[in-house]
Formats: C-alpha cells, sequence, structure tokens
C-alpha cells in the first residue's frame, strides 16, 4: 500500500505542482482524505473547531474517533447561500476553547464561496495548532492567478483536493496533501 516506482514519482509530481510537502492519491473521492487529516490531527475523544458546511465525511470522522465538536458558522451571504468562516470567529473560538486541537475549514464552499484562509492559518499557527482545508472545489486555484489563492499556498497544513469537481480526472480522483510538520 506504499507508493513506489511511477505513482510515486506521479505523488511527487503532484506535490510539486500544488506546491505541497507531500501529496497522497486517494480513492474513493475526497472522503479517506477527510477522514484521514480529521483522524491524523485531532486524537480521539479530543476537540475540533470546524464550519458547520462541511461535508457529511467530516461528521463521519467526527462520530468515528468520538470528537466534541466546536462549530463556525458561515457567514450568510446577500443570495441566502453560506458564506466565508470568519478569521475574527476563529480566533475567539481559540482563545476560549483551550482543549481545541484542530481547526477544519471547507474552503471555498459548494456554491465558491472562499474564506480567508491566509489570515485563519496565522491565527491557528499562532496557537500551534494544524489547519485541515477541505477544498474539494478549489483543485484549480493553483493553476491560474485569476482564482484565489489556494489553501496551501495560504499555509494550511493539510488540505484534501476533489481533482474530478474541478479538474479533468475521473470520478472520485483526490489528493491529500502535506504541507507541514504539524
Amino acid at each position: 500500500y506504499h507508493a513506489n516506482g511511477i505513482l510515486k514519482e506521479a505523488q511527487q509530481r503532484a506535490a510539486e505542482l500544488f506546491g505541497a510537502k507531500e501529496t497522497f492519491f486517494l480513492i474513493n473521492g475526497s472522503t479517506s482524505g477527510i477522514l484521514s487529516a480529521i483522524s491524523a490531527a485531532v486524537p480521539r475523544l479530543g476537540t475540533l473547531l470546524m464550519s458547520r458546511n462541511s461535508h457529511k465525511s467530516a461528521y463521519h470522522a467526527i462520530y468515528l474517533r468520538g470528537l466534541e465538536t466546536v462549530y463556525l458558522l458561515p457567514a450568510a451571504t446577500e443570495f441566502g447561500i453560506s458564506g466565508s468562516i470568519s478569521p475574527a470567529h476563529v480566533a475567539q473560538a481559540l482563545d476560549d476553547l483551550p482543549q481545541i486541537r484542530a481547526v477544519y475549514i471547507t474552503s471555498p464552499t459548494y456554491d465558491g464561496v472562499a474564506s480567508d484562509i491566509r489570515t485563519i492559518a496565522e491565527i491557528v499557527h499562532a496557537y500551534d495548532l494544524p489547519l485541515i482545508v477541505d477544498e474539494a472545489h478549489g483543485a484549480h486555484f493553483t493553476l491560474c492567478d485569476e482564482f484565489p489563492e489556494s489553501a496551501l499556498e495560504c499555509g494550511a497544513d493539510l488540505v484534501v483536493q476533489s481533482l474530478h469537481k474541478t479538474l479533468p480526472a475521473l470520478t472520485q480522483t483526490a489528493l491529500l496533501h502535506v504541507n507541514s510538520e504539524r
């Protein structure tokens, strides 16, 4: 189950392209990456700070790990859809709840709304915690300056992308990027 040969080389090339320290190819879509990222970052029965508009696989990880969850509510937009996560709300939660072990944000949302990941990463890292970003709908961000900066460029520690949603890839093609030692 450890990549070698052409698979390992392809993962290394993907890491270079997307700007990650290490990249893992995933099957079963971003679900397996989300489960892995949360499981790696938060100890069993630990506490996760998470955006409320997260994918159901994040809720599955919470259940499997027995996690306590503190929710960040996304701002409402003028169109009535979920908006971005406020960096101020992240800072407040981390100030109020020292038991938090990781922060999990969905950006961009299914509707394409991106949060200020750079500022959120700076806040989270000031507490020496990992930031996990579900960037399932933003795998294309790295490929053009007209898009928002990718979560990897903004300093997120673990980033999950679904290539099949915004790039030409087969169904359920996803990546898990590791971007720090945290």
